[in-house]
């Protein structure tokens, strides 16, 4: 992907969940936090035929799949920590 110019990537990322069915390889889904209030996602990667189904995906934003077993664990995950609330 083009790296547009004035991008900023001064931020520091903490890992925070990945997919639980992962076997601990580098290359599993993942949540990171920021230090800036956001999130950044390892994921895979998809192709073009993804890309021309996407509306309104800007020269600077990317797109990936990720499964809903690490969507799930970051939801409940999320509630607890922040929230409290036990998804079970």
């Amino acid at each position: 992907m083009e790296q547009l110019s004035g991008q900023d990537d001064n931020l520091t990322a903490t890992f925070y969940i990945k997919d639980p069915d992962s076997s601990g390889g580098d290359d599993c889904e993942t949540f990171y936090e920021t230090d800036r209030d956001s999130w950044i996602v390892q994921l895979k990667a998809r192709g073009e035929s993804v890309r021309e189904q996407l509306v309104s995906l800007a020269p600077d934003e990317t797109f990936g799949e990720m499964s809903d077993r690490t969507v799930n664990a970051f939801v409940k995950k999320y509630a607890k920590e922040r929230y409290g609330v036990d998804l079970g």
